[in-house]
């Protein structure tokens, strides 16, 4: 998953299961609320605008986005990324962030792109850093737990408070509740999934959905198009 435009994208799985993107940021499809969910892996992306700035994302494994500033700048920009199931390339990369290369080019290899944040930058947080302890425990539950069959009642259980008062916090901090919290993670596998080439029905099971009409309702309602669309 990218930012909170649709991205037009062509993407190249490499040999050692990274993912290298290539494409221009467009409209998000009507309908799609909500904040930015990242799944597992964390994602690179380089934005240059039709303007020629340029800005780099970070997006942390599990991030929730709430507020993404300067939308309308990068409309129809063209973007590289790059995502690999492993630690942040850099060590400063702590959480999602947004920071300025000024007029840098696109780079045109992970190499590259790696090697432009080779020192920390300053940089703008794109997480809401001040939640409260109570979100942050169930956030990093959810997390560790998104393809099993817990449900959000067992999570607060866990955290010694009431479903009620774990969903109004959750979604006081982030802008969203547990469960949609749950269901956007494994939306977002899931479509890591099927681009990799893995059977739909499958899919849905392995991340966590018990009936296939949930994965589709769900898939469709997060991402605006159906799981069929982002098979490889």
């Amino acid at each position: 998953m990218t930012t909170t435009t649709e991205p037009t994208q062509t993407s190249v799985r490499l040999e050692d299961g990274s993912v290298w993107i290539e494409g221009q940021l467009i409209q998000p499809p009507e309908g799609l609320t909500g904040p930015l969910v990242m799944g597992r892996d964390w994602l690179l992306e380089m934005i240059r605008t039709k303007n020629g700035h340029t800005r780099v994302f970070f997006w942390a494994p599990f991030a929730i986005v709430s507020d993404f500033p300067q939308v309308d700048s990068i409309l129809n920009g063209h973007f590289v990324g790059f995502s690999t199931p492993s630690r942040p390339p850099r060590d400063w990369l702590m959480t999602s962030m947004m920071f300025d290369l000024e007029t840098v080019a696109l780079a045109r290899t992970p190499h590259e792109l790696i090697a432009l944040i080779a020192e920390p930058r300053p940089y703008v947080s794109l997480e809401n850093m001040d939640a409260s302890p109570l979100s942050q425990k169930a956030k990093r539950l959810i997390a560790t737990t998104f393809t099993t069959s817990i449900l959000i009642r067992e999570v607060a259980g866990v955290l010694g408070v009431s479903h009620a008062h774990l969903t109004r916090q959750f979604k006081a901090d982030f802008g969203l509740t547990p469960l949609d919290y749950q269901h956007r993670l494994r939306v977002s596998e899931a479509v890591n999934r099927l681009s990799r080439g893995e059977g739909i029905l499958d899919t849905g099971y392995d991340v966590g959905f018990a009936d296939t009409s949930r994965f589709y309702k769900n898939f469709r309602k997060i991402t605006g198009t159906s799981p069929g669309k982002c098979k490889r």
